[in-house]
């Protein structure tokens, strides 16, 4: 492969002939199907914004193994094409992966802030998520369905008695927590008035008033929430939860953001979980790991068939190997 072609693409005349600005290269080639360097940024801005990369950092070692899994996500869909492996109701799937991705987020305006900081365009997200739904899909068909579901089975069932320990649920505390909010954001004398109703509230409580009681007197005055929760007890809150005597309430807990009294409804004693509890999930993860290692294997021997090349001499392989 020729190696000019990396300035193949898209070079902008500015002013006069002497002054082009490059847009864009190609970094890599996989079966003809160009790698571009905004490729290869789109793959990094990405990772950050689904969480699979959590800093902004652009080493040469970081841009050398992204531009690896584009290598390996190339092989993947031209494979995939190949099968005919097509994705249903296609907007509707991307829009909902798209809906998941902005569920990590506060808001839709930080978002599309997220997008934005790293010049991310809609359309280029949308693409990066069809494809991923197409790789996902050629996985699941070629090697996660094409496991013998017996033999599965089988290592399950072999795993569970070898490792029951790990199936054991640990003793839990089922309780009732009232949480008492003081906005941090409020003036000293308002955080004293709340800090005042907090302490009759509590006395209230002390006197043998329900929490559903007392929420309602002061739900007008104060934030308060109550709610059922079931903790381990070696948590902090559970260990206090779970040494109450029936009937009686915690001290007041100091919280972050104000209060929190708790009252328990019943201890829930350890157990081993069956097989048949857990017989799904192992099956499921052991499913998970064949097809991975096979997946694995398949890409290797892809990449040693397969034509592609690397053009920018700063993202090849450090120790030089295909």
């Amino acid at each position: 492969m020729v190696r000019y072609v990396r300035f193949l693409l898209l070079c902008c005349i500015v002013g006069s002939a002497n002054a082009q600005v490059l847009i864009d290269y190609v970094v890599a080639v996989v079966n003809g199907d160009a790698v571009t360097r905004s490729e290869l940024d789109n793959a990094l801005s990405i990772s950050v914004i689904i969480g699979t990369n959590v800093t902004e950092a652009r080493t040469t070692a970081e841009r050398r193994a992204a531009l690896d899994i584009i290598i390996n996500r190339k092989l993947v869909l031209q494979e995939s094409q190949r099968l005919g492996i097509v994705i249903t109701e296609r907007d509707a799937r991307v829009a909902e992966k798209i809906a998941e991705i902005r569920e990590k987020y506060n808001s839709d305006a930080a978002f599309q802030t997220a997008l934005q900081q790293r010049r991310l365009e809609d359309e280029a997200l949308k693409a990066w998520v069809y494809e991923q739904l197409i790789y996902d899909e050629f996985f699941r068909r070629i090697f996660f369905n094409a496991l013998n579901s017996a033999e599965i089975a089988t290592l399950a069932k072999s795993y569970y008695d070898a490792n029951s320990a790990e199936f054991i649920v640990p003793p839990t505390v089922t309780f009732n927590a009232l949480s008492i909010r003081i906005p941090k954001g409020a003036s000293e004398g308002e955080k004293q008035k709340a800090e005042n109703l907090v302490q009759q509230l509590y006395v209230r409580l002390q006197r043998g008033e329900t929490f559903e009681t007392v929420r309602e007197v002061y739900e007008t005055q104060l934030t308060v929430e109550l709610e059922e929760l079931t903790l381990a007890v070696d948590t902090p809150l559970g260990v206090i939860a779970a040494e109450l005597p029936d009937s009686e309430r915690s001290a007041l807990l100091r919280i972050s953001d104000g209060y929190q009294i708790v009252e328990r409804i019943q201890n829930n004693p350890g157990r081993q979980r069956t097989y048949e509890e857990v017989s799904e999930e192992i099956s499921d993860w052991i499913q998970q790991e064949k097809a991975a290692a096979a997946f694995t294997v398949w890409l290797a021997e892809r990449r040693k068939e397969e034509s592609w090349h690397i053009l920018d001499d700063a993202l090849a392989p450090e120790n030089g190997v295909k």
